[in-house]
């Protein structure tokens, strides 16, 4: 499944107008009868493009708002979809996803989104405790200098061939240690789940490789089994399948969800083609409000929110 441009046949525009209102707005104007109509559209793209293939839909036309706008403007579009889920300990819902001169799994936090580093194919959130979003957004603030594409995989095309495997299969179905990236006191180092999940009449996928491994060398956790070594090898070996992939990239002003049930994500190395701007980790205050770009900021910038949908709407046709 690829194409020049995967997102061509889900990408829908939305008023100019109407997008800056939702921008300027607060928490309560979003819930407002003003808005009740975009929220109605956002439930029809999520029941066509999510609940069924191609597992995403994206929001165009929306390259007038500033960064602080664009901020606000994720946040209350995300708010209107769903429940905001925390991204860390300190419960931030809005995140910046840019390069923090990290790599995955450096030191006790290093993540994949401070990192400008490609492949490593995942699902959102397989890492944290509690609820796990069914639903990620991003809006593309600045895109890199190259590189930087979506690289996306839809779990019912791996399932089909994990069905040829039933050894590796069922071992994709026990429980792993996932290092949870955060040394906020309280928080547990590891949280166990499976890869692979049947549930509410759908498969789900939890991944990240890197997270797993690094979870099973806690010393109270005990070694992977040579079975689910050759498991998760056989997984990897699917997910690098460029038969199986699609390749996209955003452009500043568009904004995509993604179903983190059932796609599994990664992207393409970057290069910011000189020094970038750092920023804070999490791109703004603990209650996700807006915050400016500093002068001299630039290179690839995505803001990432995770959301929780209602539990009548979790399950869903896709297989």
């Amino acid at each position: 499944m690829n194409s020049n441009d995967p997102f061509s046949a889900v990408r829908h525009p939305v008023d100019r107008a109407l997008a800056t209102a939702v921008a300027r707005g607060g928490k309560e104007d979003v819930r407002g009868d003003r808005y009740r109509e975009f929220g109605e559209s956002l439930g029809e793209y999520l029941r066509r493009h999510l609940d069924a293939r191609p597992g995403y839909f994206v929001l165009s036309g929306l390259d007038h708002l500033d960064e602080e706008q664009a901020r606000r403007f994720t946040l209350a579009v995300s708010r209107l979809t769903g429940d905001l889920l925390p991204q860390d300990g300190a419960g931030a819902l809005l995140r910046d996803v840019r390069d923090r001169g990290v790599r995955l799994g450096e030191g006790a936090t290093g993540r994949y989104s401070d990192s400008r580093q490609g492949g490593s194919l995942h699902t959102d959130a397989a890492h944290r405790p509690g609820r796990i979003p069914d639903i990620f957004t991003l809006f593309c603030v600045r895109q890199a200098a190259s590189g930087g594409a979506l690289v996306t995989v839809h779990v019912s095309d791996l399932l089909e061939i994990l069905r040829g495997h039933p050894d590796q299969l069922a071992a994709l179905r026990l429980p792993v240690h996932f290092d949870t990236r955060d040394d906020t006191p309280g928080v547990p180092l590891t949280t166990e789940r499976p890869v692979l999940e049947s549930g509410g009449g759908r498969e789900r996928m939890y991944y990240l490789r890197d997270y797993i491994e690094i979870g099973h060398r806690h010393p109270h956790v005990p070694p992977l089994t040579p079975e689910q070594v050759k498991a998760l090898d056989l997984l990897d070996s699917l997910l690098e399948r460029r038969d199986l992939q699609t390749h996209g990239r955003l452009a500043p002003g568009e904004m995509i969800f993604i179903d983190n049930r059932s796609i599994v994500h990664g992207r393409t190395a970057f290069d910011e083609g000189g020094p970038t701007g750092g920023g804070p980790v999490d791109g703004g205050p603990v209650d996700g409000g807006p915050t400016g770009g500093r002068p001299g900021d630039r290179g690839r910038l995505m803001l990432r929110t995770w959301i929780g949908l209602p539990a009548h709407r979790t399950a869903g046709a896709v297989r």
